[in-house]
């Protein structure tokens, strides 16, 4: 039977009805919803005052409530305290020069909001930042829409000094501020460093007034007996990674999991559709709860997101993204800043350099296979992009090894995903030929590294703590969907296999499945499943640049939410020795832009 162009929980669903939404893209959904807003006779005002509203007042603040409250600042005219919640980094195109500074107010300011930035807590440069509002008004079955109001503020620092620390605080009218924070900018020497990634994260609980809005259901639907994961996965990974200072953290889509299931059932891969109970589960203020619970490491450490299928929000995609591409993305733009040196088509695709590793995000939802919901809609300029930025990386004698980061899996093994046709005949030509060390997925919640792959097959055995040869040996691919969200399960007779594992070990040859088109599964036999584990882990990447001709490594870590080490690679290259330079600014036309640094 031919597969749902958006099969049941593995989209969000944000009011329309699932037995319609499973044969819909991301543009016939927004249409949609355009007609019902517009057959009633309701103003969005009066939708975000009214009972049938989710409410900026109770519900933001039942979330912050939950989360921890806000630093306070100045008034706002109306009944909710002006407040700065969930600070988050970005870096720019050049990391050197650039960070974006994000966060959300807990209502609309009254006037200017700044940026402070300086050296030292004395500051003495000022930026007005941008506020960026949000409205959602989510369909309910009973005919009603549920409405939220927010406000991202956004503060885009440039022409900073490479490998320099930097204070900075959001400044509110009425004179209330943030707190203190620092970020570093990326350094133009080659020195050692260590970022770290996952996928998959969420929150470890619904937001504090979820009941109205989901009505009996929640994501936590985690497993009993879990004797190796803490009962907060996704908290204590960021506590693990703001501990560890990394230089930057990659999150391989599926970041909040606003509405965690599409229908209000905690489904999986390819479940059979379910009796329809309403179609009311977006909660924009799952993000607010996001951004709280990520703030310990996103303040001072720059988080770099791709998007996942969890992440294509129909509810805001007015059909007028860059280029005229139709992905669901519109949310993220008033919530998000990513660099924005990729197709014009594709928000979430980009590319930066640190040290001397060149990375690069991938939209997997436009290539996959097996969720075809936003399927083509960059019209391949995607593909042709990622193409020509591995060749630039490649030939550019600073960058010794190439990270390429995306959900849906080109390779991985479970009883649930498993592996994407799409991705895989489409990406992995193109590492192979330009020689992609290390490849960063999620969507499956486990972790599972594979040996190096060359032409689809393992071009040397990687066991626990092996050195690995990318140019000669081929491309690691690590899948890391175990950022916190319920775990997967293995294929019948697979088995956990890694440092510590006292169970039995079903081995590196293992039978899987491959998505292929018109929701087609096609059985394989891998040799490449080098370690598995089925639990809450945390990549930790230390990169140790070589001198000229001498050895470059980058040594990849699994970190378990014990804080155990669990697997070990090290993947090593010859050093050229050059020092990096800086990258082209690229577009920044939404935030404002002028920021000098006194020297």
């Amino acid at each position: 039977m031919t597969r749902p162009l958006n099969p049941p929980g593995e989209t969000p669903g944000v009011g329309v009805p699932p037995r319609l939404a499973a044969h819909m893209t991301v543009a016939e959904q927004h249409d949609w919803l355009r007609g019902f807003l517009a057959a009633r006779p309701v103003s969005r005002r009066s939708a975000l005052r009214g009972a049938a509203g989710i409410g900026l007042a109770g519900g933001l603040a039942s979330v912050l409530a939950a989360c921890g409250s806000p630093t306070s600042g100045g008034g706002t005219g109306g009944a909710t305290p002006l407040g700065v919640t969930g600070r988050h980094l970005s870096f720019g195109t050049d990391p050197t020069s650039q960070m974006a500074v994000g966060a959300e107010l807990t209502a609309k300011p009254a006037g200017k909001v700044l940026l402070d930035l300086g050296i030292d807590t004395q500051y003495g440069t000022t930026i007005e930042a941008e506020v960026r509002e949000l409205v959602s008004q989510v369909p309910q079955a009973d005919g009603s829409i549920r409405a939220a109001d927010q406000f991202f503020v956004h503060g885009l620092a440039e022409q900073l000094r490479p490998g320099q620390s930097y204070h900075y605080r959001f400044r509110l009218p009425g004179g209330g501020t943030s707190q203190d924070a620092v970020f570093s900018t990326a350094p133009t020497a080659r020195v050692p460093f260590t970022f770290t990634a996952f996928g998959d994260q969420g929150v470890n609980a619904a937001p504090a007034n979820s009941s109205i809005i989901t009505k009996d259901f929640t994501d936590d639907y985690y497993k009993q007996g879990d004797d190796r994961r803490t009962p907060a996965p996704a908290s204590s990974l960021v506590e693990l990674i703001a501990r560890r200072h990394p230089a930057f953290h990659l999150l391989a889509g599926d970041i909040c999991y606003a509405d965690p299931s599409g229908d209000g059932e905690p489904v999986k891969n390819a479940a059979p559709a379910k009796e329809e109970k309403g179609f009311d589960n977006f909660d924009p203020h799952t993000w607010t709860a996001y951004f709280a619970s990520i703030e310990a490491s996103a303040a001072t450490t720059p988080w770099m997101f791709a998007t996942g299928n969890h992440d294509m929000e129909a509810l805001y995609d007015d059909n007028k993204a860059p280029g005229g591409a139709t992905h669901g993305y519109g949310g993220h733009a008033a919530r998000l800043d990513l660099p924005r040196n990729g197709p014009s088509k594709c928000p979430s695709v980009y590319t930066f350099k640190y040290s001397n590793v060149g990375v690069i995000s991938v939209d997997a939802n436009d290539l996959s296979t097996e969720i075809a919901t936003n399927a083509g809609y960059s019209g391949g300029a995607q593909a042709s992009w990622v193409r020509q930025t591995l060749a630039a990386l490649r030939a550019d004698p600073a960058v010794d090894f190439i990270v390429a980061f995306f959900h849906h899996c080109a390779y991985a093994t479970s009883a649930s995903h498993a592996s994407d046709g799409g991705v895989r005949s489409t990406l992995t030509p193109m590492f192979d030929e330009f020689g992609v060390d290390l490849v960063v997925q999620g969507h499956n919640h486990q972790y599972e590294r594979t040996n190096p792959i060359k032409g689809g097959r393992t071009g040397v055995q990687a066991p626990d703590g092996a050195t690995v040869h990318p140019e000669t040996d081929g491309t690691t691919y690590i899948c890391v969907g175990s950022g916190g969200r319920p775990r997967y399960t293995w294929q019948p007779g697979e088995t956990d296999r890694y440092r510590g594992n006292t169970g039995p070990d079903s081995g590196t040859q293992v039978t899987s499945f491959l998505n292929v088109a018109d929701g087609g599964k096609t059985p394989e036999t891998v040799d490449w499943s080098q370690a598995r584990y089925l639990d809450y882990a945390v990549l930790s990447v230390d990169v140790t640049p070589g001198a000229p001709g001498a050895d470059s490594t980058m040594t990849v870590r699994a970190i378990a939410d014990t804080g155990q080490e669990i697997d070990a690679v090290t993947l090593v290259r010859k050093a050229s020795g050059t020092a990096p330079k800086p990258t082209a600014s690229g577009s920044w036309t939404r935030t404002p832009t002028g920021l000098s640094i006194p020297a």
